[in-house]
């Protein structure tokens, strides 16, 4: 689909009401290698949860939408877990809390990577919410056995309705879509778009098969195809210094041992052989997803591996440099923590 097709399907659905979620710029400087597709999506009443006078998209609606968008979601980065909590107004109960992570690609073929997103899902206090109730204590029975049977309706959907929260918090930060609707809203079609391989260019013309070619081969085709077309270089922007103090040596095998978490290494010298930057991105995905729940702590100084793996896939000035740099220090730190990597 081109982007006047693209455009031509937001403007004809734009006519009869829609509501249109998308980045305008996807139609517009795009490299040759990828184009862009647009979808329409009209829901149902019964694609929906319904939170007093507002309407969340259940879990088939919030995959819909995350497929026309293109959205990949960070399995290592999504998870549901629960936590027992207790108050004076709801007694001790469970809770469920899910997080998730996406990305999402962009118009020179480039990821655009989304922040880690929470949603607390509490049946208990969902149920007192819709029953109108302010605490449990002092009910009359007919009451209580009312609120309860609600709770336990709640439960059966708890873990999904968490997971679909926060899926739905990742789908709006990458789209600018609310995480509910009134009625209206929700009886309009939607939509959507998403950034796909052109693969009629790339099977009908010699430079498309090389920038194919290229990205197999993990080259940063993006880069390479705007300097090579004269797009403008990325705008310089103030980087904070995220390196660790240099090893002087000095530290003793004793003060190495009080340690709760090993030191994170400093930065391996740059690799001299010659490297692919979407390769070596790949590579630091990997880690960053396989290896999730290990990097995801605060070390000795208060930083967090995970996130500074994150901000640098964020960085739009990384380099090959810096990447293999990230890549060597968490395979050192890992293989201190006893990771076979």
């Amino acid at each position: 689909m081109s982007k006047e097709n693209a455009l031509t399907i937001i403007q004809n659905a734009q006519k009869n009401g829609a509501l249109v979620f998308t980045d305008m710029q996807h139609l517009g400087h795009h490299v040759e290698l990828y184009k862009t597709e647009a979808t329409v999506l009209q829901f149902e009443q019964k694609d929906f949860h319904q939170l007093k006078d507002k309407y969340m998209l259940n879990k088939a609606g919030v995959d819909r939408v995350g497929e026309a968008c293109g959205i990949q979601f960070i399995q290592a980065a999504c998870r549901v877990t629960t936590e027992t909590q207790k108050d004076d107004l709801c007694g001790e109960h469970i809770v469920y809390r899910a997080e998730a992570q996406g990305k999402v690609r962009m118009a020179d073929g480039s990821w655009r990577f989304s922040t880690g997103d929470e949603y607390e899902f509490d049946p208990v206090l969902r149920a007192m919410i819709d029953k109108k109730v302010d605490s449990l204590n002092g009910l009359s029975d007919a009451k209580k056995a009312e609120v309860n049977r609600l709770i336990m309706e709640y439960k059966k959907t708890a873990r999904q309705r968490a997971a679909t929260g926060a899926r739905s918090r990742v789908i709006r930060q990458l789209t600018g879509m609310p995480i509910a609707f009134d009625l209206n809203e929700a009886k309009k079609p939607m939509v959507f778009t998403r950034v796909v391989q052109n693969t009629d260019y790339i099977l009908k013309t010699p430079q498309g098969r090389n920038l194919a070619t290229m990205q197999a081969l993990g080259m940063d085709v993006a880069e390479l195809w705007g300097k090579a077309n004269g797009l403008p270089e990325a705008e310089e922007r103030e980087v904070r210094d995220v390196t660790p103090p240099a090893d002087d040596g000095t530290a003793s095998l004793a003060d190495a041992a009080a340690s709760e978490e090993p030191d994170f290494p400093d930065d391996p010298a740059p690799s001299k052989e010659p490297t692919e930057f979407e390769r070596l991105t790949n590579v630091l995905m990997d880690f960053a997803d396989g290896y999730m729940d290990t990097l995801n702590v605060k070390i000795g100084d208060g930083r967090n591996p995970y996130e500074m793996a994150m901000a640098e896939l964020n960085d739009p000035n990384a380099t090959v440099e810096s990447r293999g740099s990230m890549i060597g220090r968490l395979r050192t730190w890992l293989k201190k923590k006893g990771v076979d990597v």
